[in-house]
């Protein structure tokens, strides 16, 4: 009996051994100079679900600079060639803790605030406002943010950003479920959660755990067909792509 327990905890010992040795060689290849490296790795952690949020996290305080290589068309605040097509990152992601940040949103479908650090600096003050107004409406964080250098108010921009992230999952750890997560961005009223949702529904392959032809029809359509309604193009187009599918076709995308 003692000897077969010894061989269950060896067992599990190295399965967890195994398991973080993987999802460690995906965080270094997710820090790639190479694009499509970077891209394989993003998606096999997005699979991974909540399993690589802590990870990411800890990327959170890298402030290495890693330009990517063999982007093709791929187009993004650090691309230094543009085609004028082709797919749009909006996120400066040669630097490792936005890159960090940029996945981590779009596995949980939050808006942590990564996106607006490389934004104009006209603009950084809405930024602000809009998405951290506990911090804009402190009269002394707002002087003190008005009279900052541009790098120096991306810099707070991306800390707040980076603490955000850090309560949202002080939060959510233990019980955060992708589905939910995508349901919740849906019936959201942030236009930018909406449209990353919207757009993982008609163009994302990596997995999201429950997420059937039966699962959409009860929980998720009624608020699709809201959204088609809705004025913002952005939002309603999509929507109405997803209503037009009914081979679902992204669905199956999303299958093993």
């Amino acid at each position: 009996m003692k000897k077969k327990i010894l061989l269950i905890i060896l067992a599990c010992l190295y399965f967890h051994f195994s398991f973080n040795q993987g999802i460690d060689e995906l965080i270094n290849n997710f820090q790639s100079n190479d694009w499509n490296t970077v891209l394989t790795a993003k998606n096999s952690l997005e699979n991974l679900d909540s399993k690589s949020i802590p990870k990411l996290i800890g990327l959170l305080d890298d402030n290495a600079i890693i330009k990517l290589k063999n982007t093709g068309d791929l187009i993004y605040p650090g691309a230094e060639k543009f085609f004028g097509y082709g797919l749009i990152i909006d996120y400066d992601i040669d630097k490792i803790s936005i890159r960090a940040g940029w996945l981590l949103e779009e596995l949980t479908f939050q808006n942590f605030g990564f996106s607006g650090v490389h934004i104009q600096e006209s603009r950084l003050i809405n930024y602000l406002k809009f998405n951290f107004p506990e911090y804009y409406n402190n009269s002394v964080n707002r002087k003190k943010f008005e009279s900052c250098r541009v790098d120096e108010k991306r810099a707070i921009i991306l800390k707040l950003s980076h603490e955000k992230v850090t309560k949202w999952w002080e939060k959510e750890a233990g019980s955060w479920k992708r589905l939910n997560a995508l349901i919740d961005a849906l019936y959201s009223t942030d236009e930018k959660r909406q449209v990353k949702a919207l757009f993982y529904l008609r163009n994302g392959k990596t997995k999201c755990p429950g997420l059937t032809e039966s699962a959409y029809e009860s929980k998720i359509k009624g608020r699709i067909i809201e959204l088609s309604k809705v004025e913002l193009k952005r939002v309603s187009e999509h929507a109405k792509l997803i209503l037009l599918d009914q081979d679902f076709e992204w669905l199956e995308m999303k299958q093993d």
